[in-house]
């Protein structure tokens, strides 16, 4: 069974270098009730289309693409596919187009991811960030010199950090903007969290 998967929304996308390496990196790629704009714009097929088939352009399909429809309205689309990528042990996710213009929708998605966290390791990706959740410890390698933000829900959430240029030792951010415009200042970084973390890093 597939392990890793590219989850494609109908939020922005652009082919950016870091979007093309996840391309090449994957084979299995599921479009999130979207229209198919995105996944041409990426010159990618969907192995799945999942969802409530609303916005969907399901017609002239390739064969081997198979759809999949899930009922469930208390849900959104995205929540109803990190259920079906649990079910079927897919557990390593990046998610493109999951931001855009709405800014309702983009928070909402990365609320969604963070709560999805515990069962699925998860990277949203944005025209200009890699948006992951720490619970636990995370080890970030080769980015130096990038800009790095933290956002914890949890106000007492303590957190250490090496490889930044402001580290924290087991220390809670004061307020949601303590932890942003951070710096990665060696090519070995490590976040450590008691609590759910947001983590963006900056895509060059």
């Amino acid at each position: 069974m597939t392990k890793s998967a590219v989850l494609i929304a109908n939020g922005e996308v652009s082919k950016i270098q870091y979007v093309k390496s996840i391309i090449d990196s994957n084979n299995l790629f599921i479009s999130i009730d979207a229209k198919l704009e995105n996944l041409k714009k990426l010159g990618i097929k969907p192995n799945l289309i999942l969802g409530d088939l609303d916005t969907a352009s399901i017609d002239n399909l390739d064969s081997n693409t198979k759809v999949v429809k899930l009922y469930d309205q208390c849900k959104t689309d995205l929540e109803k596919t990190l259920d079906y990528c649990i079910s079927q042990n897919i557990h390593n996710l990046y998610i493109l187009g999951a931001t855009g213009e709405r800014d309702d929708h983009n928070l909402a998605n990365i609320m969604i991811a963070q709560q999805y966290s515990d069962s699925l390791n998860i990277e949203i990706v944005t025209n200009y960030y890699q948006i992951s959740f720490v619970n636990g410890s995370k080890e970030i390698l080769g980015k130096k010199y990038r800009n790095l933000s933290m956002i914890s829900s949890i106000d007492d959430n303590k957190i250490t950090t090496s490889g930044l240029q402001y580290n924290l030792s087991d220390q809670k951010l004061d307020s949601f903007s303590h932890g942003i415009s951070n710096r990665i200042i060696s090519d070995k970084c490590l976040i450590k969290s008691e609590e759910k973390l947001i983590l963006f890093v900056e895509i060059e």
